[in-house]
C-alpha cells in the first residue's frame, strides 16, 4: 500500500508541476524613434528584409522573412494571405530578428515599389510553398514574394534563383552581392 501511495503522490505531482508551471515573462518590444528598428539606431529603409524564427521558442534558424515597403512597414506571407505589420508589432513575433538591407537603398525603394503592388492585388493569396518563384502571384509564401519584389521591381535576382524553383528557404535571400547585414537581435 505504501507503494502504491508514492507513485499516486509521484503522478499527482508531476501533474501538477506539468499544468501550473510558470509562464515564460517576455519583455515588451520598445521603439524610442520611429525611423529606427526597436531597440537599435539602425535606420528602417524600403527593401530591408527581416529573417526571423518561426516563432519566440523555435530556434536561431531562420523560417521566415518579411519585407520593408515604402510606408516603413512589415509586408510578410502567412497563409491568411500577405500582412502589413508595424515593425514593433512584428518584432513582438519573434525572439530576434536579422536585418539585411540593399547595398544600393534605391534598389530597396523600388522593390518596396513592387511589394506593394503585390499587396494591393493579391492580399488573400493563397499561401503555397510549392509554387514556382516567377509564377502565379495570387500564390504566395514569405521567399517568393520577397524574391518577385525584388526581381521584377528592380530588376534583381537574388541568389540567381531560377525561377521554376519551389520551396525556397529564406536564407537564401542573402546575396552578399546585393544585400548586406545591418544588424541582429539574435
Amino acid at each position: 500500500m505504501g507503494k502504491n501511495k508514492s507513485i499516486i503522490i509521484g503522478l499527482l505531482t508531476g501533474l501538477c508541476v506539468f499544468f501550473v508551471r510558470p509562464k515564460k515573462v517576455i519583455a515588451p518590444v520598445i521603439q524610442s524613434d520611429k525611423e529606427c528598428y526597436p531597440d537599435t539606431s539602425i535606420k528602417i529603409q524600403p527593401g530591408d528584409l527581416l529573417f526571423s524564427p518561426i516563432g519566440k521558442s523555435e530556434s536561431k534558424y531562420v523560417g521566415h522573412v518579411g519585407m520593408i515597403n515604402n510606408n516603413l512597414q512589415v509586408v510578410h506571407s502567412v497563409p491568411a494571405g500577405l500582412v502589413k505589420d508595424p515593425v514593433v508589432e512584428y518584432y513582438s513575433k519573434f525572439r530576434g530578428i536579422r536585418v539585411y538591407g540593399p547595398n544600393n537603398p534605391s534598389l530597396g525603394v523600388k522593390a518596396a515599389h513592387h511589394l506593394e503592388l503585390l499587396f494591393t492585388k493579391y492580399p488573400e493569396a493563397y499561401y503555397r510553398v510549392l509554387t514556382p518563384l516567377n509564377d502565379i502571384d495570387e500564390e504566395q509564401y514569405c521567399t517568393k514574394m520577397v524574391w518577385q519584389a525584388y526581381y521584377h521591381g528592380a530588376g534583381v535576382n537574388l541568389s540567381n534563383l531560377k525561377g521554376q524553383a519551389k520551396a525556397i528557404h529564406p536564407a537564401l535571400l542573402k546575396d552578399k552581392r546585393i544585400m548586406h547585414e545591418k544588424g541582429s537581435t539574435l
